[in-house]
């Protein structure tokens, strides 16, 4: 096992400090200073809390004493000035933009579905007859499936009798069916269609009362009145902005409503419910001055430290991994800082529950995205004691919901999906939850959540989720991370790289997919990242792409180019797939944690089979060994020396014929043992206890992978036989690829 870097020997002829069992370095006091800068950024914004109002009244409160007006002033009237904006905004009517190409649209509509009528018509030979209304009726078999041709080529929704209609009706009644139905669109595009109204269904309703009056027969009144109403569509598109734009102005016109109050007078008796009036006149005496507590200052600024330690803590005894990652632990405490800061924000809006509950499960998704999900989860326990500690008083309610919905964000952001079923799943679960759960939450406290406050706080929730991933994705390359999100859309076979790797080399790509499909099963089970696994294991061969055809997977019987070259040469050929992928990997913008496994597949293992060739060609004395390794590094990560076994095992597995389970187990103990006494996981946290659990894995998905379906005895045999002339080919043409080096004793 590799020492993390904070655990480094100190060569130092000073003694070593300790605090507490730690030892007190460089690394000890930037965790330090991280902590206590943290403590004080919250400190700071949960001050808010220490400056209390002598008058702590709100609208709604019932006045505890009566108060009275120690001078005289003016105030702004803030219920009387709203209500006359108000009255000015709702003066002014919607706004719409004129949409010019609407009839143009609606003209065109209804000519190709007549024009489509006659094509298909024309595709299925139906003959004409002018001197009748219709056809003879084509076989009804045959008529289906012109109905079902004309559905699949028009963008109308029609029902079956008109398509029916359509398909059946002769040129000349058809051609007057259009111009009627052309003729009614045009009169009712006439008249204003607003998009946000109900005028849309008026005119499909009028266009009806026209066309019962044409005379047509029923049938053909219907045809006219629903492709005529199918087609119509708004004239009139809705302007939002100019709407608002034009109502904030009105309302911002409108002059503040100004008071006076005379000293002595009385601003609220004893028993009285408080107003928004009596609020603005307090506020304009000063009677709601702040004044500070440096007790409760103190106690706080303790308290938050406690919090932050306790949470550092936590995470050096279950996650040494992001503790020991300066980036991390900044992003951390960053989340903190922004989370106590958007509950004081939040603070100030009558929609405070529903701001809250959006920034703490936006921020706890965030941390489950670029960290770890039990990491989001705790902080989100933290972020509850933020909110508790926001202001005087604290609200349980919240808390709780805080709390809940954090972590339910935080699980339903880690599953797994592609990155637009991810996105719109979580958003859709926490901005539900979001509402369910604060509602259940103040019901436990005898509160009743008003309909605006519920539809707040699940269209929060709905932000949140996009706000998050906006983050992540911004954030992803400085913390140094990569998220799962970008793991499935890395390993997604239509990514570019991996559709040319399919295309071009599809031998490496197939053998990619075998690695990437042993080495998942075994990181599950290792406690690895599978995701990080699978999507390292399908581009650890993507600098194949440069000379696919070097490669036997990829030579399908062809000429083997190896034959034509020395040893030495072929070795270079073969070694220089992995620098070839790792410049790839640089051009194409790779996470590093994926576009290492390239360069550390191979370790600094022997290419076997060209140094073989060398040596009986040269004699053992004569080669040198170190020309024919790889260049390394070896494996420095769990996930990567699980790529290499796995890459080892895979290559090696195809030149067995339906073997049995002892010897899919003799080979991987063979090809494990090799990499150890090579000294290729030297470098990599394996340890014994995952290399026995790593190859029971590999041994059951292999023995499911050639057992995973009975063969009747025919099959089996045409199978023997594909396999000894594919044996016998690959005999003659002694390929140098991946499977035959790994075949070979490492040295």
């Amino acid at each position: 096992m590799r020492n993390s870097r904070r655990r480094r020997d100190n060569n130092g002829a000073s003694p070593q400090r300790t605090l507490l069992g730690m030892r007190i370095d460089r690394f000890w006091y930037i965790r330090a200073a991280i902590a206590a800068g943290t403590a004080l950024l919250l400190f700071v914004a949960l001050s808010i809390r220490l400056i209390p109002e002598r008058i702590t009244l709100e609208p709604g409160d019932v006045a505890e004493r009566t108060i009275i007006a120690p001078r005289s002033t003016h105030y702004t009237d803030t219920q009387a000035t709203e209500e006359r904006k108000q009255r000015a905004r709702e003066a002014i009517p919607d706004q719409y933009n004129v949409v010019p190409e609407a009839a143009g649209l609606v003209r065109q509509t209804i000519d190709d579905i007549f024009e489509t009528a006659r094509a298909v018509r024309t595709d299925y030979e139906v003959p004409e007859h002018p001197q009748n209304s219709e056809t003879p009726a084509p076989p009804a078999a045959e008529v289906e499936e012109m109905i079902q041709d004309l559905r699949r080529r028009i963008e109308v929704a029609l029902d079956e009798e008109i398509l029916r209609l359509l398909v059946t009706t002769g040129e000349g009644t058809l051609g007057r069916l259009q111009s009627d139905t052309l003729a009614l669109a045009n009169r009712q595009m006439q008249d204003s269609i607003r998009d946000n109204t109900d005028d849309l269904q008026r005119a499909r309703e009028s266009i009806q009362t026209a066309a019962d009056q044409l005379p047509l027969t029923e049938r053909y009144q219907q045809l006219v009145a629903s492709i005529a109403s199918k087609a119509l569509r708004p004239n009139l598109r809705y302007d939002e902005q100019k709407t608002m734009a034009q109502r904030n102005a009105a309302a911002g016109a409108v002059e503040p409503v100004r008071r006076q109050v005379q000293a002595g007078d009385v601003v609220v008796s004893v028993g009285q419910t408080v107003t928004e009036r009596h609020i603005d006149i307090m506020r304009a005496l000063g009677l709601m001055a702040p004044t500070v507590d440096y007790t409760q200052a103190l106690a706080l600024l303790v308290l938050l430290s406690i919090i932050v330690v306790s949470f550092g803590v936590y995470l050096r005894r279950f996650f040494p991994e992001i503790y020991s990652d300066h980036r991390q632990m900044l992003l951390i405490a960053g989340c903190l800082v922004l989370a106590a800061t958007g509950f004081r924000i939040a603070l100030q809006w009558p929609l405070y529950g529903a701001i809250t509950l959006g920034v703490s499960t936006a921020l706890a998704m965030v941390i489950a995205m670029l960290l770890d999900t039990r990491v989001a989860i705790i902080f989100s326990a933290v972020a509850g004691l933020l909110v508790g500690l926001i202001a005087t008083g604290g609200d349980a309610r919240l808390v709780i919901a805080t709390i809940v919905c954090g972590a339910i964000a935080a699980y339903a952001i880690s599953s797994t999906g592609g990155r637009s079923v991810v996105i719109a799943r979580t958003a859709g679960v926490v901005g539900l939850n979001n509402g369910v759960i604060f509602a259940l939450a103040s019901a436990v406290f005898g509160l009743t959540l008003g309909l605006n406050q519920i539809v707040a706080t699940v269209l929060a929730g709905l932000i949140a989720a996009s706000i998050a991933v906006v983050a992540v994705m911004a954030l992803e390359r400085a913390v140094g991370v990569v998220t799962d999100l970008r793991l499935l859309e890395l390993a997604n076979p239509t990514e570019g790289t991996l559709h040319r790797l399919l295309t071009e080399a599809p031998g490496s790509y197939q053998s990619s997919v075998m690695v990437a499909n042993i080495a998942e099963a075994a990181a599950e089970e290792i406690g690895a990242k599978p995701l990080l696994v699978r999507t390292m294991a399908m581009y650890h061969d993507i600098g194949k792409l440069k000379r696919p055809y070097f490669f036997i997977e990829n030579q399908f019987g062809k000429e083997n180019p190896h034959e034509k070259l020395k040893p030495h040469l072929s070795a270079l050929t073969l070694i220089a797939h992995t620098k070839d992928g790792h410049e790839m990997a640089k051009e194409i913008g790779l996470p590093e944690q994926v576009s290492d496994i390239i360069r550390q597949h191979h370790g600094t293992s022997l290419a076997s089979y060209p140094y073989h060739l060398a040596v009986e060609a040269e004699g053992e004395e004569n080669v040198n060994p170190a020309d024919f390794r790889y260049p390394g590094p070896k494996p420095q990560t769990r996930e990567a020396a699980l790529v290499m076994l796995a890459d080892a095992v895979e290559a090696t597995s195809r030149t067995l014929v339906n073997p049995d389970r002892e010897q899919i187990e003799e080979l991987v103990d063979d090809i494990i043992s090799q990499k150890v006494e090579d000294g290729q996981l030297d470098e990599s946290p394996l340890t014994f206890d995952d290399l026995r659990t790593i190859r029971e894995s590999f041994v059951n998905t292999l023995h499911g992978m050639f057992h995973q379906r009975l063969k009747y005895p025919e099959q089996e045999e045409a199978e023997q036989e594909e396999e000894a002339r594919e044996r016998d080919e690959r005999a003659q043409a002694e390929p140098a690829a991946e499977a035959i080096e790994n075949r070979a004793p490492a040295h």
